[in-house]
């Protein structure tokens, strides 16, 4: 079992799993309501298997580079639109490994009446002729362009979408600076400046205390917190280990 993997015997992991699976089931609940006020709702919650499911499996999500969080989440398509790419409070855009097929978990939250619901959330799986994977020197691509059956969530229909992906994790070696590197250099300060200045707009910093300058493939926030227990020094060491991962682990 890879160091990665050892995550799925993780009780901690586990206790995590279930949290966030119990808050989805409460947030499409209201999520049903909301679409009565927002109908694209109706369009953009569905789930290719039998849902609620719980996969106990190390989840890595597509980001763009710097990460910030109006242009946090690398791009997913549904019947041609764009979803948000937006960060918030319990939104990801996650894939992993169940047996041979490829899992996308994507989803964006937002709140009402403090409560939070979804404004999309995709749950699919894809067999080996549904996705394709590529590495070389530079990262590593998984992309698809798949019109699948799925179950709408809302509306308890069964539909068809197209679902379309191509997420790039590039190298981050050298590409990763630390966060006094980023508040000392003109050349990143500007890059925050386009989003609204560096303290209210360094999300992913906050989190790891470090910014990535290209389209990365990161571990989810709950691996990076559990980087020691999985065999890697610090939330950097486990980040450069992603490629890894998937060269090893995608079969194809």
């Amino acid at each position: 079992m890879c160091n990665f993997c050892q995550v799925s015997k993780n009780s901690t992991y586990i206790s995590l799993i279930d949290r966030m699976t119990d808050q989805d089931i409460d947030r499409m609940g209201f999520s049903a309501a909301m679409a009565e006020q927002l109908p694209v709702i109706k369009d953009t919650c569905f789930a290719s298997l039998k849902w609620p499911q719980k996969f106990y499996k190390p989840m890595f999500e597509a980001r763009t580079a710097f990460a910030v969080p109006n242009n946090y989440f690398q791009n997913l398509l549904i019947d041609g639109n764009r979803t948000s790419v937006r960060f918030s409070h319990g939104s990801m855009r996650s894939i992993f490994f169940v047996g041979n097929q490829l899992m996308l978990l994507s989803k964006n939250v937002n709140f009402q009446d403090g409560r939070e619901y979804f404004t999309s959330y995709v749950f699919c799986h894809f067999d080996n002729n549904e996705y394709q994977f590529s590495v070389t020197d530079e990262g590593i691509s998984i992309q698809s362009n798949t019109t699948k059956s799925v179950k709408n969530l809302i509306t308890n229909k069964i539909e068809k979408k197209t679902i379309s992906f191509n997420f790039v994790g590039k190298s981050v070696i050298n590409k990763i600076v630390t966060k006094d590197r980023v508040k000392t250099s003109a050349q990143f300060m500007n890059v925050y400046s386009r989003y609204g200045g560096f303290d209210s707009k360094a999300q992913s910093i906050d989190l790891e205390g470090y910014a990535i300058t290209v389209p990365h493939i990161s571990p989810h926030p709950y691996l990076l917190g559990l980087h020691d227990k999985l065999g890697f020094p610090s939330k950097r060491d486990i980040q450069e280990h992603v490629i890894d991962y998937f060269s090893q682990h995608v079969n194809k």
